[in-house]
C-alpha cells in the first residue's frame, strides 16, 4: 500500500519574504509612476500652472480714434493726439481702464509668444519692485496677440511665473494693440496727464530708458 504525501504547506517563515517583496515591488511602482508623472510636468508643462483663465480670453474694448502705425522712422504722427482709452479686466478679474482721466500712464504691449516680451518682462518687474515708478504715473500692461497655437500659451501662467504685479489688461483680440497702432514688440505709449500721446517706442528697453520714458509723462 502506497503512502501518498501531502504537500509541504507555506510556513510562517516562508509567507514573509514572499509578502515582503510583493510590498517592495508595489513601492517601485508607484515611484517610476511619480518619476514618469515629473519628466511628463517637466517636459510639457501640463500641470495646474498652465491652466488657461478668464483672462486668457478676455475681449477688451476702446473708445476714441485709433492712432495711425507707428512709423519705423521720422516723425511720429501720433505725438500730440488724444490715445484711446482701454478698457477690460486684469488678471484678478477685476476692471481696468487706460489711460485713467487725469493720471499720467505709459502703456507696455506685450506677447506671450514674443521673446523679446519674454526678456522684457523681468527687467521692467524688477524695475518696479525697486521703486522707480513714481506714485503719479500709472504702468499698466496690456497682453495681447494671443494665440493657443504659439509659444508660451496662454499668457497668464507666464505672467504668473515671472511674478508680474504691474497691472494688465487682457486683450485676446488684439482690438487695443490695433487702435494703438502697434507695430513690434514690445510697444511703450507714454500718456501725459491730459490724455495726450507723448511718445511710442517699441523693442527691450534698458531701467534707464524705462525711467526717462516715464519721465516724459510727467
Amino acid at each position: 500500500m502506497t503512502t501518498r504525501t501531502s504537500p509541504a504547506r507555506p510556513t510562517p517563515a516562508d509567507s514573509k519574504p514572499r509578502s515582503n517583496l510583493v510590498l517592495l515591488g508595489a513601492i517601485a511602482a508607484v515611484i517610476v509612476a511619480a518619476l514618469v508623472a515629473f519628466v511628463v510636468v517637466m517636459v510639457t508643462g501640463d500641470d495646474d500652472s498652465t491652466a488657461m483663465t478668464a483672462f486668457d480670453t478676455t475681449t477688451a474694448s476702446v473708445s476714441g480714434n485709433a492712432l495711425q502705425p507707428s512709423p519705423a522712422e521720422g516723425t511720429d504722427p501720433a505725438v500730440g493726439q488724444t490715445a484711446p482709452v482701454i478698457t477690460g479686466k486684469g488678471r484678478d478679474g477685476a476692471s481696468l481702464t487706460a489711460p485713467e482721466s487725469g493720471r499720467p500712464t505709459v502703456l507696455l504691449f506685450l506677447a506671450h509668444w514674443c521673446p523679446h516680451c519674454q526678456a522684457e518682462v523681468p527687467v521692467v518687474r524688477d524695475w518696479v519692485d525697486a521703486g522707480n515708478l513714481p506714485d503719479d504715473v500709472d504702468l499698466i500692461g496690456v497682453a495681447t496677440a494671443m494665440s493657443t497655437d504659439r509659444p508660451n500659451y496662454p499668457p497668464s501662467a507666464w505672467l504668473d511665473r515671472e511674478k508680474w504685479d504691474v497691472p494688465t489688461i487682457a486683450d485676446a483680440t488684439g482690438v487695443a494693440a490695433k487702435s494703438y497702432g502697434l507695430s513690434a514688440f514690445p510697444f511703450w505709449v507714454a500718456i501725459d496727464e491730459s490724455g495726450k500721446v507723448v511718445e511710442r517706442r517699441t523693442g527691450e528697453l534698458s531701467p534707464a530708458e524705462i525711467s526717462s520714458l516715464v519721465a516724459l509723462v510727467r
